[in-house]
């Protein structure tokens, strides 16, 4: 399996549906989507992608999910391009995490761009599809993990005062972050 970087920049192409996909993602529905790979026909069924978000504030990963189908050629999501008859490379993917990053905290680019391995790749891509290499894509995958189950934690004293009470030998489960 391998991971690639698709690319979003809101100033190139406003993303209407994004909320209701985000929250879609959020409570378990399986959500498919068709991603531009620019000129890149590699990403295939199987493999894993990110995605970042360029071009305006916040920057950062915003998703990630697998590769649904291999690649494919289409009409350009360009409209002016796409009414000249141009094409472009499309993967489809199934997200399982999608970011809202209007309200949603999202993995910042000055993460990616100052700690190393993650450093080693060139997060401003002006493109789709770039092959993310294999120990920067482990990290990645830590950092993201991390990331995501940080939102879960809750501190001794968030914990509700009116949970029943625990008795001795009863089992009890206690997640903990460290």
């Amino acid at each position: 399996m391998k991971t690639y970087l698709l690319a979003w920049n809101p100033k190139r192409w406003q993303w209407d549906n994004i909320v209701q996909m985000s929250d879609d993602v959020k409570i378990g529905k399986i959500v498919l989507d068709r991603w531009s790979s620019g000129v890149s026909k590699r990403p295939q069924k199987g493999d894993r992608f990110f995605l970042i978000r360029l071009g305006e504030e916040p920057k950062g990963i915003i998703a990630s999910g697998s590769i649904e189908r291999d690649s494919f050629v289409d009409l350009h999501w360009n409209e002016e391009k796409s009414s000249l008859g141009e094409t472009t490379n499309y993967v489809e993917i199934k997200y399982d995490t999608l970011l809202n990053p209007d309200s949603d905290s999202i993995l910042p680019r000055e993460l990616l761009i100052n700690m190393l391995p993650l450093s080693e790749m060139h997060w401003d891509t002006q493109m789709s599809g770039v092959q993310i290499p294999n120990n920067v894509a482990n990290e990645l995958e830590t950092l993201w993990t991390g990331f995501n189950n940080s939102s879960i934690f809750t501190f001794p004293e968030e914990l509700d005062a009116t949970q029943e009470e625990i008795f001795e030998g009863a089992v009890h489960r206690i997640l903990v972050n460290s």
